[in-house]
């Protein structure tokens, strides 16, 4: 099967790109097409030219149309699930969490779309009432990263239809996938043509179109380095930015605390999504007196897990594609001098 970026309600094709599975990199998940710079302005075309009817639509029809997505995704949550954790290498309970998740976001969003809150105040003008409403902001660009490549979608998609906003959403390219099965799904409830556009490919390579004038806003997921670059670029063209970038996360642990209980939420930090996450336990600081005996404790903790394929029914971490994760000899440990 043909997996094509969808614009302006159609699906074009692009140049193959192989998905390929980290637990096995002999087993390619498919080809995702890599959009060019032409079809990315055409994207940015199709959801301008989308925007006037769409923000103006009845409230009743976004919802009813996010309750289908949501209700599709949880419907198929096994299959979503297995193929995020195929192409991205989280475990396969981690992926059924996040489909979970993905599905629960429409839902939640579906319903609010149908009660846009606003606001009525007092004038200081005699016979003049002040009413405050909610408009949409217009074309927006998401660009989503691949390590909870559903999950982060639904948290960007949902809300920016759910207020009359047009969407172009870029998935990370190592993880098109689940972007490409999040779109057919949106596809199939009804969005109309141009309100909803998957463009997959290269950052580097589409970003200058996605963050032209003709985009309002722009949110982004990922590194520093890039979320900088975005914000440049986003305050050049006089854009509207949300950047969510990583860190380098301390957990700090001193000599009073409870040591079981501490090396298991230092475990769960780091290991939890299979290290995958932008919050993930990267530095443990901890208080000399009790360092060796933590260490100990962790330590027990990473040897006592099951490391494999990501789908493989046992499994405990799977396969990393990047990210932070615990080293399993505790080397990097940082000791605090009491």
């Amino acid at each position: 099967m043909a997996h094509h970026n969808l614009i302006g309600g159609e699906w074009l094709a692009g140049t193959p790109n192989p998905n390929l599975n980290p637990s096995d990199l002999s087993d390619v998940i498919g080809h995702y097409d890599r959009a060019s710079e032409a079809q990315a302005r055409l994207a940015v075309e199709a959801a301008r030219a989308a925007l006037p009817a769409w923000s103006q639509s009845s409230v009743q029809f976004r919802s009813e149309m996010l309750e289908k997505v949501g209700l599709e995704i949880l419907a198929r949550k096994a299959e979503l699930a297995d193929l995020l954790a195929r192409e991205e290498g989280k475990t396969l309970n981690d992926a059924l969490g996040e489909v979970t998740r993905a599905g629960q976001i429409f839902k939640f969003f579906a319903a609010e779309a149908v009660r846009i809150k606003g606001e009525s105040l007092a004038s200081t003008r005699p016979g003049v009432e002040v009413q405050i409403t909610r408009e949409a902001v217009g074309v927006v660009t998401l660009v989503t990263p691949w390590n909870f490549p559903i999950a982060i979608p639904a948290w960007k998609v949902a809300p920016a239809l759910a207020y009359g906003n047009c969407v172009i959403l870029k998935p990370a390219d190592l993880t098109p996938g689940c972007a490409w099965a999040l779109a057919d799904i949106i596809h199939r409830a009804g969005a109309p043509a141009g309100v909803f556009n998957l463009v997959m490919g290269s950052g580097s390579k589409l970003g200058p179109v996605l963050m032209s004038r003709e985009i309002d806003a722009v949110s982004f997921t990922g590194s520093v380095g890039v979320g900088a670059s975005i914000l440049k670029t986003a305050a050049e063209n006089h854009l509207k930015v949300q950047l969510e970038m990583g860190g380098k996360n301390p957990l700090l642990v001193l000599a009073d605390a409870d040591l079981d209980l501490a090396a298991r939420v230092a475990f769960d930090g780091a290991y939890i999504a299979t290290g995958q996450r932008c919050t993930a336990s990267s530095r443990l600081i901890v208080e000399d007196s009790v360092h060796d005996a933590f260490v100990d404790k962790v330590t027990a903790l990473i040897k006592a897990q099951v490391v494999d394929d990501a789908r493989k029914a046992g499994t405990t971490i799977g396969p990393v594609v990047g990210g932070s994760q615990l080293a399993t000899d505790l080397s990097y440990v940082d000791i605090a001098k009491a």
